[in-house]
């Protein structure tokens, strides 16, 4: 039995598609703070992982579980929710490594680029993790403190574990928000082009650069991570190596929606914590596991601005 927490969020959907594809059993464990997605066959368990005791009852059984919830948003979600972001992280996680210690299962620990906040080498290994300063981000740290989790749940109880930092997942599946800055920048990018925004906003010039992932090919890489034999007590970045600004982004959305204007930005004050540069060395991934994405940028989007249509059509 595989558990998925998390499993109605946006890339712990992909992973529980990935996992029933290819034959697994998988329990979805969820609190349906994202709504709820149809199961299938799949088994679903409704539970607050804060509460150790619903924790433990949601991993009974489970050999691996790939440990996903989280409270999670964009750059602005960040600023906005800090307490709840460090206290209910830390909560989850403490339900969830004391359930796997006590069921004997393995956690694939679904960790962030956002350890690497303050990183100094690019494109940024592995090991970036231990040489540069802390995240300064209330998220970035609570993500940070997972997988110290992992390490001292393994060191002192022997449980496995897998951490995957996945680069910046876009794709169908994710929504964007009323709020600029709350949800992730490619769907409230690509919102407002469809509904007509005249500049085009973003938070500040535009040169920051991300590694845009396609969010099935992250779903692939924690997969293939979690269960291949040589990821065990491994961490491995997930995504694509290949840095992109946001203003380059930008206009690649305005081309992919149709607009027919001229291309024009409106430069928002900049939020304190949005990293200018954040590139993953993906060659551990590769050498070790065999994975690479395969999804490009352009196709990735044309494919996201396709659903984010037939989502708006469908809600009118």
């Amino acid at each position: 039995m595989i558990v998925v927490t998390g499993g109605f969020g946006f890339i712990g959907s992909a992973v529980v598609r990935q996992l029933a594809a290819q034959g697994h059993k998988v329990r979805i464990v969820d609190d349906l703070s994202k709504g709820q997605e149809a199961t299938g066959d799949l088994e679903f368990v409704r539970a607050d992982l804060r509460d150790p005791n619903a924790a433990e009852r949601a991993l009974q059984g489970a050999t691996t579980c790939f440990h996903l919830a989280a409270k999670i948003g964009g750059i602005g979600y960040f600023h906005k929710y800090p307490a709840t972001i460090l206290n209910d992280n830390g909560l989850m996680l403490a339900g969830v490594f004391g359930a796997a210690r006590q069921h004997a299962t393995k956690v694939v620990y679904i960790s962030s680029s956002m350890v690497y906040e303050r990183a100094e080498v690019f494109p940024t290994p592995e090991e970036a993790v231990f040489t540069s300063p802390p995240p300064v981000t209330h998220y970035g740290f609570s993500k940070l403190v997972g997988e110290y989790y992992c390490r001292a749940f393994n060191e002192e109880y022997g449980v496995p574990y897998v951490i995957c930092r996945p680069f910046n997942a876009y794709g169908p599946g994710e929504r964007a928000e009323g709020e600029p800055g709350i949800a992730h920048v490619i769907p409230d990018l690509i919102e407002k082009a469809m509904h007509g925004d005249y500049p085009l906003p973003i938070f500040g010039q535009g040169n920051q650069t991300r590694c845009f992932t396609f969010v099935d090919d992250i779903a692939e890489g924690i997969c293939v991570a979690g269960l291949h034999e040589r990821g065990e007590n491994q961490d491995f970045n997930i995504g694509v190596n290949i840095p992109v600004s946001i203003a380059l982004l930008a206009e690649k959305i305005w081309k992919y929606v149709g607009r027919s204007e001229p291309f024009k930005l409106a430069h928002l004050a900049p939020l304190t914590h949005d990293i200018q540069t954040r590139v993953p060395d993906t060659s551990k991934a590769k050498e070790l596991l065999g994975w690479e994405p395969k999804v490009q940028l352009d196709e990735g989007l044309q494919r996201t601005i396709a659903w984010m249509r037939e989502a708006a059509a469908q809600s009118q």
